[in-house]
């Protein structure tokens, strides 16, 4: 099977760890060495005095 036919490792942490979906977040690289993921700033997701909450 080659490695053009098989879903990126971020479309498969969306499929298989749910809060991935929920912060929305995007795998932008992904190596045998690191990952790199980008989480968009989200007012849902915003502490009481207005910043990023400890758990997003």
């Amino acid at each position: 099977m080659s490695s053009e036919s098989l879903p990126s490792i971020g479309d498969m942490m969306a499929a298989s760890v749910p809060m991935v979906r929920t912060l929305n977040l995007e795998f932008t690289e992904t190596t045998t060495e690191r990952a790199v993921v980008r989480m968009a700033d989200q007012p849902d997701f915003h502490n009481h005095v207005g910043g990023p909450h400890a758990g997003a």
